[in-house]
């Protein structure tokens, strides 16, 4: 029986090594990726920088960020010699994302430009790539926070926002949050790790000797402590301005290093008085779940400002306090006895009284209540309007989700509120739709103006029924220029109409890998028109003027529901 076993034992082994045989070239030599990492300032090696490599999804070129920025990395990895040469084996061809990351650098796929890089492809033709790998030198902010007597303001929370610096023909992105750090004992910050593009800086610091922050019930008279530590200060913006769009922008590059220095002046704190919701007779034990919330409203659409401040209690017949707030614009939400809320918005201005009742009138907002012809509330959900003007995106929320949470009391028998609902402020909105396969195909509403995927709200309430289709397009090919795959060429899906603001289409990039393929998935259908521009990065495709001599030679396209088309291109000159 034993030299039965070794038998099979020599059969496996045999079998195997066949197996392992089939995957290696003629020379003796399996996939790989080969190359060496420099930097892009002065192109001098990396030293010991660090390959990984994964499977990369056709047609995704956005990066998927961890909460500092930085690119998640996973997969098979390798560290480049001294000389910053790399061999990466990889097992199988195929269709691989790399990425590089060295101390001192800013993490990057290959060939990354804007959100989108160029994927590896092995093929049992062309089973090694040889590549140049370069990656830019991080960038710094680091500053101090001083009070008014010039001593350090010590666990000042410190908000670091960022946008990607514009690209010609595309939007500019709003400020988002990148990074949070706190100050240490010296009032001393640090942002390291920092890719080029723009940023500003913001402090949220509260005194350490105030009384504004110390929750109380009144007796009813609403009176709040008005001596000279009931302080608080201004959420500020570097250079020391009250509104995000006063602040300074801080433009890096790589390698930069900047400083943000904050001085923080106290100021009186603002009160509001809230009464305590118990109806005559209603036990005193339903107040402790009915919590109201006070929330920083973000004017500038970045999401700055969002912590809420929870009432813990009622007295039986007194009132609470939520104080320690300074100027700007608070939403206000009250679950009634009967778990429908309440919610309004209340601006503290710095002339505002010190103590507000909450029954001062709040801000009108336009309540708009979202349904669908077509599809269901999955996709409603996923539903964004962008304000024209300002550039903050708004977002569903379910009332019934919000009363549970909050209330803490998911067992009552009370009536929740359906329905899915974005409260904005009055205004002019692109709405979109952030779905997969889902995609808006035309709009009605009552109680607003609707052109096209534009609509105009008035304060009030408006109902905004959504019409939806399923299936998108999908364009994949190569793009050549002399019989030749073209590697870094960025591939444009340029709808007819482009300017159109009945349209619902919208344009589609992706970049051309090493093996000149390309893949456009998600796309809305509709008339496009097919260009690809070597290293095209700086063309202002919304621009018609500037795509005009693109477009004479591009290939048009009409793109049906669900359909997949495969399209040759032939790259042009930028």
């Amino acid at each position: 029986m034993r030299s039965v076993l070794n038998m099979l034992s020599v059969v496996v082994l045999t079998v195997t090594c066949a197996a392992h045989a089939a995957e290696v070239n003629r020379d003796g030599e399996g996939y790989k990726i080969t190359g060496i990492v420099v930097s892009s300032v002065d192109g001098s090696p990396v030293p010991h920088a660090h390959l990984s490599a994964g499977p990369s999804v056709a047609g995704r070129g956005e990066m998927i960020r961890n909460f500092r920025g930085e690119r998640s990395s996973s997969g098979i990895g390798t560290d480049a010699d001294e000389h910053g040469r790399f061999t990466l084996p990889l097992p199988s061809a195929g269709r691989w994302r790399l990425t590089a990351s060295a101390n001192g650098f800013v993490t990057q796929a290959y060939d990354e430009h804007d959100s989108f890089s160029a994927a590896v492809v092995l093929t049992s033709q062309e089973r090694t790539v040889d590549l140049h790998f370069r990656i830019s030198p991080e960038a710094e902010i680091t500053g101090t926070v001083l009070d008014e007597a010039g001593e350090p303001v010590r666990d000042a929370r410190m908000v670091l926002q960022h946008r990607p610096a514009a690209s010609p023909g595309q939007d500019q992105e709003e400020f988002r949050n990148r990074m949070v750090v706190q100050t240490d004992d010296r009032g001393v910050f640090d942002f390291s790790g920092l890719a080029e593009g723009d940023y500003r800086v913001m402090a949220d610091a509260k005194p350490w000797y105030s009384t504004a922050g110390q929750p109380r019930l009144s007796n009813g008279s609403g009176a709040a402590s008005d001596s000279a530590l009931d302080v608080t200060y201004q959420l500020t913006w570097f250079p020391g301005v009250d509104e995000a769009a006063q602040a300074e922008i801080l433009s890096l590059h790589p390698a930069d290093s900047q400083r943000a220095d904050f001085h923080l002046a106290p100021i009186p704190a603002a009160h509001i008085r809230l009464s305590s919701p118990l109806a005559a007779g209603q036990p005193e034990r339903r107040a402790g779940s009915l919590f109201p919330i006070l929330e920083r409203v973000d004017t500038s659409g970045s999401g700055v400002g969002t912590m809420a401040t929870r009432a813990s209690g009622f007295g039986s017949a007194g009132q609470f306090d939520l104080g320690d707030l300074a100027p700007g614009l608070y939403r206000l939400r009250v679950p009634g006895l009967d778990q429908n809320p309440q919610i309004k918005l209340i601006e503290i201005t710095p002339g505002s009284s010190r103590v507000l009742d909450s029954t001062v009138s709040g801000i009108q907002m336009a309540d708009i209540t979202l349904e669908s012809t077509s599809s269901g509330e999955e996709d409603l959900q996923r539903v964004v309007l962008k304000n024209v003007e300002t550039g903050a995106r708004f977002r569903p929320w379910r009332a019934n989700e919000f009363i549970r949470a909050r209330a803490g009391n998911s067992d009552s028998p009370s009536k929740v509120p359906e329905g899915i609902t974005i409260q904005v402020p009055p205004g002019r909105y692109e709405v979109s739709l952030a779905a997969q396969d889902t995609y808006l195909v035309g709009m009605a509403a009552r109680g607003a103006d609707v052109a096209g995927r534009f609509i105009v709200v008035h304060p009030g309430e408006v109902k905004l029924t959504l019409r939806m289709a399923k299936g998108r397009a999908a364009v994949s090919g190569l793009a050549t220029a002399d019989g030749k795959p073209v590697e870094g060429a960025m591939v444009v899906l340029v709808p007819a109409g482009l300017k159109d603001p009945s349209s619902f289409t919208s344009v589609v990039r992706d970049e051309t890998n090493t093996d000149g393929s390309f893949e456009l998935n998600d796309v809305i259908p509709g008339q496009y028109i097919l260009i690809a521009v070597d290293r095209g990065w700086q063309v202002n495709w919304k621009d018609g003027a500037a795509l005009e001599k693109y477009l004479m030679h591009g290939v048009p396209l009409d793109l049906r529901t669900e359909v997949r088309v495969k399209q040759e291109i032939v790259v042009q000159e930028p």
